[in-house]
């Protein structure tokens, strides 16, 4: 396939976006911009994103090439059992939401490079991770909380939109090389009113007249042929018709249960960090520290009840996975099967009644990409690959829940109501859409990809070791 090195390249997440949404919007002609801009030039799929699929953590594979466990950021909250005991459990505790957000580039891996830090003239707008950018770079390093704290209270999310797209025009008429660009309307206004509803179909007609205003300018200056356009989303989102509050059930089991914001506690010996209210991480104490994690086959003795067995019978929950020496442990209604990494790929297999995915029929062992083919049309895209992603990082919980369809592990204090829920394995939270101005070579892409095909189609090559791998343009790793 014949390639095109671009002079520069504009990223925007839109974050929250449903695939089925965006492609049936713009198959309707309701998303003009997007078909004569993007699409009439390029391609289109369907793409996996990285678990747990929700904002901040589902950010970073665009910008790094690696998943949220290889980054060590395996959730929006997680808990550092690293740490040491205090007299509270401030420093062991981390959420993103909120003031928090600003550790996300402290917390990231040292070794890990952002895309930012390969091009000359980089920028950031409402980016969540900034590593790599400079102080005049990051073009909302002051206004960004501002604009976040007055759309929470007025629920006048749009306006962040609105704000996103003054910004892009100066920094493009400043000469930026690599534009970042994170549009929350979409996910805002499906979390509380609907992924369906009106508002938030608007917000979706309004970030197409956003890109057709900036594709004409380009266009004027005869820049519109040299810009690389990615357009995808972090994760999806469903309607939420049941609130399942996962700390008050770790209480109800015996336990002291640690939670946000109730961070300023001591003595606790549970902690549930729930990410996207669609996942959360579950940390158990073992003994008198929290250094150690317990086995799979440990957490099922901790407690006054089976935590595992406890989860699994309530509706609300769908999953529950744990690590057993080298596997992943994967726990469902259907039965228990078992995930391991070997020197040919991955390989899976039930070892207990039926296979809680439902898949039937994939192979017992496969690369991670065959794996990607097998599962991408299943309820559960790429599940064991992003299983054994996350568990691999020190700072993933015990357990992790992927609530079922419908339900959310989150009540209190989320205010307003949240009225739509992601960040689970689920494929309506997992797929999401990929549009770009250029072919796009795979039939099944996941997000870890887009950093590597974006450096490939600006003319730069790949540092170190990353997840992603080109599937965009077929081309081979580079790395320098």
């Amino acid at each position: 396939m014949a390639k095109t090195v671009y002079d520069r390249c504009i990223f925007f997440l839109v974050d929250g976006a449903r695939e089925d949404v965006m492609r049936e919007m713009t198959e309707a002609g309701e998303l003009p911009a997007l078909r004569r801009y993007v699409l009439d030039r390029g391609d289109y799929r369907k793409a996996v994103t990285s678990f747990p699929s929700t904002t901040g953590p589902a950010h970073v594979p665009f910008l790094t090439g690696c998943t949220p466990g290889s980054c060590n950021l395996p959730g929006i909250r997680w808990f550092d059992r690293s740490q040491p005991n205090g007299l509270t459990h401030f420093r062991q505790a981390r959420s993103y939401v909120g003031p928090g957000g600003l550790y996300i580039d402290q917390d990231l891996k040292d070794e890990v490079h952002t895309i930012f830090e390969y091009f000359e003239r980089p920028a950031g707008v409402f980016s969540f991770v900034n590593r790599g950018l400079g102080i005049f770079e990051n073009r909302t390093l002051l206004t960004r909380g501002w604009y976040w704290l007055y759309a929470h209270y007025s629920g006048q999310w749009q306006a962040v939109d609105d704000a996103a797209w003054r910004y892009i025009d100066r920094a493009v008429d400043q000469g930026a090389d690599f534009l970042s660009v994170v549009f929350p309307a979409v996910d805002e206004y499906s979390h509380y009113t609907d992924p369906f509803s009106d508002a938030t179909l608007n917000a979706y007609r309004e970030f197409d007249r956003g890109l057709g205003r900036l594709a004409e300018r380009l266009q004027r200056q005869d820049r519109l042929d040299s810009t690389l356009f990615v357009i995808s989303s972090d994760h999806g989102l469903t309607s939420t018709h049941t609130h399942f509050e996962l700390w008050s059930f770790f209480d109800e089991l015996g336990f002291n249960t640690l939670y946000y914001p109730r961070i300023l506690r001591n003595g606790c010996d549970a902690a549930t960090m729930v990410s996207g209210n669609g996942m959360a991480h579950i940390y158990l104490k073992k003994g008198d520290s929290w250094e150690e994690r317990p086995s799979y086959e440990e957490i099922r003795t901790l407690g006054e009840t089976d935590p595992i067995e406890a989860l699994l019978g309530q509706e609300a929950i769908d999953l529950v996975a744990a690590v057993q020496d080298d596997s992943v442990i994967v726990c469902g209604r259907r039965g228990i099967s078992e995930i391991r990494e070997t020197p040919e790929g991955i390989a899976y297999r039930v070892i207990e009644g039926q296979d809680p995915f439902g898949y039937g029929g994939i192979p017992a062992e496969a690369s991670d990409e065959q794996l990607l083919s097998a599962t991408f049309d299943t309820d559960y895209p790429d599940a064991p690959y992003q299983l054994l992603r996350v568990l691999g990082s020190p700072r993933s919980g015990d357990l992790i829940v992927s609530a079922r369809k419908g339900y959310d592990l989150r009540y209190r204090y989320e205010h307003p109501e949240h009225k739509s829920t992601h960040g689970s394995l689920h494929r309506d939270h997992m797929h999401v859409p990929l549009m770009m101005n250029t072919e796009i070579a795979a039939d099944h892409v996941r997000t870890v990809d887009l950093f590597p095909a974006m450096l490939n189609l600006t003319g730069r090559l790949v540092e170190g070791t990353i997840d992603g791998r080109d599937s965009v343009t077929a081309a081979s790793r580079a790395v320098a």
